[in-house]
């Protein structure tokens, strides 16, 4: 067993003794599609010196209030969130002792969803428009480029929402992620536009069903087997009247496995329509954004306990996973884990992907010993 703690601030200094003691309850919520949350549950009472209620009254948690959550598994501390209050409730219970206050903050985007705009983007490609509103924000930046960049004289890219959902859709079209969160290393707001970063250092392996090597409690995975993995799109150049199209019937996502999931036997097409888009260097982008997002067809879930797995798993990184049979074993995606502290637990509850199935030749896999890297 590996020991854990959190750390809590509020406004950048450390959480009162007060507000520790009030704690029942802490989520965090990390998520590849969604902004990432934390919520707070503390317990309250009559302030008999006020009349009032103990820690509600203190204005502790203001609107737009900086939160920041570290854990230290072990000997290593990462940042888990850093966040900003939305929204506070309390239930009182006719009972001494049972009345709570629920704080949930979000990350960073929230900043980037405060205010809906109508801005245009002349003569500049979706990375450097990226690279653009997150620096806006004082923010790190972690994009990829992006082809074409639209001349003012053909196309103009036209903002009309938040900074956030803009960029959002200039993601969608591109098959990025977009998200917001502290780097591990820098300690710094950081923006991220990219492709999913599947090359990195796999995080500590998920072991399944293997005696005293176990380090999950709770592991289910499926494969749909139906998803499309052909896509035909077509627009009309609104310069020269021309029909444009553009075609994916291959995956360029890092295969995971043995046997990729992007089926060339009898495939499922799908017709893009409503695009937006007229120019055919677009139309194949996203034509491949839809065939590579689609490629992820393997799901699975499940859950450990921090001080068994004695590390911090993390979303929107990758992580091994073995003892789970020949097809579903191997390199993961996260895409959500869902962490809960309380009554002295500390539970991950997470939520995996992969464009494959099977173990590559390069990892080692028996029946004893499951997938070793």
């Amino acid at each position: 067993m590996v020991p854990w703690s959190y750390r809590l601030k509020i406004d950048g200094a450390p959480a009162s003794a007060g507000v520790l003691a009030a704690v029942q309850e802490i989520e965090v919520e990390e998520s590849l599609e969604l902004a990432d949350m934390l919520r707070l549950h503390l317990a309250i009472d009559r302030d008999a010196a006020s009349s009032g209620w103990t820690v509600v009254d203190d204005d502790t948690f203001r609107r737009l209030q900086k939160l920041e959550l570290a854990v230290t598994i072990g000997n290593t501390t990462q940042p888990l969130i850093e966040a900003y209050v939305i929204d506070a409730a309390i239930d009182i219970a006719p009972t001494p002792g049972n009345s709570v206050l629920s704080v949930v903050a979000m990350d960073a985007s929230v900043l980037m969803d405060l205010e809906e705009k109508q801005r245009a983007w002349p003569d500049m490609s979706d990375a450097s428009i990226a690279r653009t509103i997150f620096g806006d924000y004082g923010f790190g930046l972690a994009v990829d480029d992006t082809q074409p960049t639209r001349q003012e004289v053909d196309h103009t890219n036209v903002q009309r929402g938040t900074d956030i959902q803009f960029l959002r859709q200039l993601a969608l079209r591109n098959g990025f992620e977009c998200f917001v969160e502290v780097d591990p290393v820098t300690r710094r707001t950081t923006g991220h536009f990219h492709a999913p970063r599947l090359d990195g250092a796999a995080q500590p392996t998920l072991s399944v069903h293997l005696g005293t090597e176990t380090n999950v409690a709770a592991f289910k995975a499926r494969y749909d087997m139906l998803r499309p993995t052909s896509v035909k799109a077509a627009g009309l150049d609104v310069e020269s009247g021309e029909p444009q199209s553009a075609s994916s019937d291959k995956s360029e996502q890092k295969s995971m496995g043995t046997t990729a999931t992007d089926a060339r036997d009898k495939p499922r097409t799908v017709l893009l329509s409503n695009t937006g888009l007229s120019d055919a260097g677009e139309l194949a982008t996203f034509a491949q954004a839809v065939v590579d997002r689609s490629a992820w067809a393997v799901d699975a879930e499940g859950e450990l306990e921090g001080e068994v797995y004695g590390a911090l798993l993390r979303a929107k990184r990758t992580v091994l996973v073995r003892g789970a049979g020949s097809q579903f074993s191997g390199t993961y995606y996260v895409t959500k884990v869902h962490h809960h502290f309380a009554g002295g637990r500390y539970v991950q509850r997470f939520s995996l992907r992969r464009t494959a199935t099977g173990v590559p030749r390069s990892q080692r896999f028996d029946d004893q010993q499951g997938l070793a890297s």
